[in-house]
């Protein structure tokens, strides 16, 4: 063995910058994961005891089993709420009873949800929370039936109600010591020319009218309801904290009646949309034959409205590397295409991001004025979008191959474009609990919120901006949308740092 007592300068310094990227990785797993938490009535007696303790052990054994469903924020001390950036934003807003319920309630359902598919992706195999031979459902049962009663003993008082507010955290997904290590205030300056050049190439080529040239395909919604849907949203019950109350079958007319056609300009198969996958070989894929969009409906605050979101979320195979050293290419890639409708139902703001956060283009209507001067240290890039009708015409989002960025967003007719392709509506949660072949299931998203196989080699170039693996896939509340200063996809006020109505 050759022993190099005195190694070469630049062999030195990379063994110090890998280092430091180790150093690096093991401290983004602390500050990204969402760990689970216990309730102070762990190991008492007594039926609050017995589901402290339930709580306690599912958790344990979720991660042991490493499905954490990480795309809502654990809160200290309670096992059975969880919260997002838009919940978190009410923290100051709750003067009474009946708005204290209200919250609960929401940060409640957030957590029997995301269990619901913790449960699911469970080995089959394990004992489920001590219970031999217990069934998802049962053991759903009891999440909800223990966390009703430990919120009872929970709330008994005004200082306890206090106590949870104090707790109330919903972290952004930037790493600060990255940006320390990184020497943020100086690499910044970099990046941020390159968003400048960006934004600069993207206004020049956008367009409001359809593309010119292409060899595409087009995908349009399953046949889309004439009837007019914004009387759903003017109608809508609310909760006490103004927080549409949407029943299943309202949520699923907004979604029809607002999807979105798609243009694709396509060159490969990596240009199609489809249903992403587990294959044999234990990895995500996308099935071109099954074109299909992903829809969640989710809320933002504009003064003192609370306003509709409806997001249509497309996923192609892959970006194709252009070579091998290629930083931004690599498996997966998608766009989340959203539709912010004002109090009566009228869609208001248009937003495409890809299903990394990168690349976020707002789309405001005539209705909305752009501030003179946005506080967000990275530019938003604002881009008008077309007139529309709502009631007879639908929006079409058109991408270019391979990058599919998207360069264009015009109208069409509400009646079937000639030879689109038909996609299916499907619910977003499909993507947190995907069958697998050997008959288990497991979710499309790790647990730092990051699609299994996405990762891209720009994270090796980008990591002192503080986002974890740049460029990879994430699950949606996770979305860091701006690598200059803190933005993210669901910040539940930025359509008022951004726009003024007219």
């Amino acid at each position: 063995m050759t022993i190099i007592a005195n190694p070469p300068p630049h062999a030195t310094r990379m063994t110090y910058i890998g280092a430091i990227l180790l150093v690096l990785v093991a401290l983004a797993g602390c500050a990204m994961l969402p760990k689970p938490t216990q309730s102070r009535q762990v190991g008492q007696l007594g039926p609050a005891g017995s589901c402290a303790d339930f709580f306690a052990e599912l958790d344990q054994q979720v991660q042991n089993a490493g499905v954490l469903d990480s795309g809502t924020f654990r809160i200290e001390d309670y096992p059975y709420l969880r919260v997002n950036r838009f919940l978190a934003s009410f923290n100051g807003d709750i003067h009474d009873e009946a708005d204290f319920y209200a919250w609960v309630a929401r940060l409640q359902a957030l957590d029997q949800e995301g269990r619901r598919y913790e449960i699911a992706n469970l080995p089959d195999a394990m004992t489920i929370a001590g219970e031999r031979g217990a069934t998802s459902e049962t053991v759903q049962q009891k999440v909800i039936a223990c966390g009703d009663l430990l919120k009872d003993a929970d709330f008994v008082a005004q200082q306890t109600r206090t106590r949870l507010q104090e707790r109330i955290t919903a972290p952004d997904d930037y790493l600060t010591l990255r940006r320390a290590v990184g020497l943020y205030p100086i690499t910044s300056a970099f990046v941020f020319q390159g968003v400048l050049k960006w934004h600069a190439n993207e206004r020049r080529r956008f367009t409001v009218q359809p593309p010119a040239g292409w060899r595409s395909v087009i995908y349009a919604p399953p046949d889309s309801p004439r009837r007019d849907a914004s009387e759903i949203v003017a109608r809508v019950q609310r909760d006490a904290l103004g927080i549409p109350l949407y029943t299943p079958a309202e949520q699923e007319a907004l979604l029809q009646f607002h999807a979105p056609v798609w243009e694709v300009e396509t060159a490969g198969d990596f240009d199609r949309v489809g249903t992403p996958y587990w294959t044999e070989q234990g990895r995500l894929d996308v099935d071109t034959q099954q074109p299909a969009v992903y829809t969640l409906i989710s809320f933002t605050r504009f003064g003192s409205e609370i306003l509709t979101q409806l997001n249509y979320i497309s996923w192609f195979s892959a970006r194709p590397k252009q070579s091998v050293l290629d930083l931004y290419g690599g498996l997966l890639d998608g766009v989340n295409f959203r539709v912010t409708l004002d109090a009566a139902g009228v869609p208001l703001l248009y937003e495409s991001m890809h299903n990394c956060g990168c690349y976020y283009k707002a789309y405001p209507t005539h209705r909305l004025q752009v501030r003179e001067t946005i506080a967000y240290q990275e530019p938003p890039l604002i881009l008008q979008a077309p007139e529309i009708d709502p009631g007879t015409q639908l929006i079409t989002v058109a991408m270019e191959s391979r990058t599919h960025y998207v360069q264009h967003l015009y109208t069409t007719d509400r009646r079937r474009p000639p030879h689109a392709v038909t996609y299916t509506l499907i619910d977003y949660g499909h993507l947190r609990s995907m069958a697998r072949p050997d008959g288990g299931r497991s979710s499309m998203f790790d647990q730092y919120a990051i699609a299994h196989g996405s990762h891209r080699l720009e994270r090796y170039l980008f990591w002192p901006m503080g986002v974890l693996s740049p460029g990879a896939m994430r699950q949606s509340g996770r979305h860091a949308v701006a690598f200059i200063g803190r933005r993210h996809f669901d910040d539940p006020h930025y359509l008022q740092e951004m726009f003024v109505r007219k």
